[in-house]
């Protein structure tokens, strides 16, 4: 057990402070990947880490506290769009611009990849797109993934490779 999981358990702000400072930059990309929206991702952020003070007394049975983090910023995502009666705001998929950088620069073939990749994002199933959102935006292992997902570590691997070969579909496709 993480010894950091056993100080959050007793309210130690030290360690609530690193646990932020350890999560809160990938957790918020995530975030605004699968809301699409840096204002949604802000608002859904401090929201996960107020739950995770509220119920710091489950912390201290935590084995993986960055899966756990994880699982909670997603279970926080779906309670922000169902309150906001927003159904369709996950299935939308993130707009490139959520996703990176390039795509509001100047650099015209990045604009354009980000936007591919957006657009190739938003056909997956929601299913397949999560996995890809907690592995590329997040930076999980599968492992983590079937953590927060509730998936066995190898339905989340296989998910992923069947994303990845139907995003690779998608552009074999278009190049034709």
């Amino acid at each position: 057990m993480d010894e950091r999981a056993e100080r959050l358990a007793r309210g130690d702000q030290e360690a609530f402070a690193e646990l932020y400072d350890a999560c809160a930059d990938r957790v918020h990309h995530y975030l605004v990947v699968r809301l699409g929206s840096r204002t949604d991702a802000d608002d859904v952020l401090q929201e996960t880490f107020v739950r995770l003070a509220r119920t710091r007394s489950k912390l201290a049975n935590v084995e993986n506290l960055t899966g756990y983090v994880f699982a909670t910023a997603r279970n926080e995502a779906i309670r922000f769009v169902e309150r906001l009666g927003r159904q369709n705001r996950l299935r939308a998929g993130p707009t490139a611009e959520a996703l990176f950088e390039e795509a509001s620069g100047d650099d015209l073939q990045a604009r354009e990849s980000a936007e591919w990749v957006a657009a190739s994002l938003a056909r997956l199933s929601p299913d397949l797109r999560e996995v890809v959102e907690l592995k590329i935006y997040a930076g999980l292992t599968f492992r983590e993934i079937g953590e927060v997902t509730g998936l066995p570590q190898g339905t989340a691997a296989t998910r992923y490779r069947s994303a990845l070969e139907t995003m690779r579909g998608q552009m074999s496709k278009e190049l034709e």
